[in-house]
């Protein structure tokens, strides 16, 4: 039980990258592992959902500071936000609604299931016409990465070498992306002021 909680909250965190290597280093084999992740990831998508749109009416009601930055930079932001909603409905009338479908998929197997809800949260895209896609690209991405790790994994000598490597690279994404989020945070204080 206590590794299923693990495996749960490693996904939640690090996505596969981060739990396919410690369900090796538990000994299950690789269908065992697809199997599992691929479940937990799936059913962390509306979770995600549930915790990015919380989180994005709590700071649009609530949050002094981010209407203060909002009333400087609204403009500016609004701007940014029609653009990319005006792209993505000139993407979505060229390639229909499959197509559409398709890039989400796309998007959610390259950066995660956590990035894709955030951006369908804050483009106010529907969650019934996106979820899907999503749930599919994270079902793809677990199976995938279940695959390749556990390819790769049979070359080294023991399945906790693998799930040390696993984390590693999953810690320097994860920081390298929080380091992003940081300084285009920095920026955008800084030019609302």
């Amino acid at each position: 039980m206590i590794d299923l909680i693990i495996i749960i909250v490693l996904t939640f965190i690090f996505g596969p990258l981060g739990s396919i290597p410690y369900s090796f280093s538990q000994g299950l084999s690789m269908a065992e592992t697809a199997a599992l992740i691929s479940a937990v990831h799936v059913v962390l998508v509306p979770v995600w959902f549930a915790i990015l749109e919380l989180i994005k009416y709590r700071l649009a009601y609530e949050n002094r500071l981010v209407k203060k930055i909002v009333a400087r930079a609204g403009t500016r932001s609004n701007k940014i936000r029609s653009g990319i909603e005006t792209k993505l409905r000139d993407f979505e009338r060229r390639v229909g609604q499959t197509g559409f479908g398709l890039g989400v998929i796309v998007f959610t197997f390259t950066f995660g299931v956590s990035w894709a809800v955030l951006s369908s949260v804050l483009l106010n895209i529907k969650k019934t016409t996106i979820i899907y896609s999503i749930v599919t690209g994270a079902l793809a991405s677990s199976i995938i990465m279940t695959l390749v790790l556990g390819t790769v994994g049979s070359l080294f000598p023991s399945p906790y070498l693998l799930y040390a490597i696993g984390l590693i690279a999953a810690l320097v994404i994860f920081g390298r992306q929080k380091y992003r989020e940081r300084k285009l945070l920095r920026e955008i204080s800084i030019k609302s002021r």
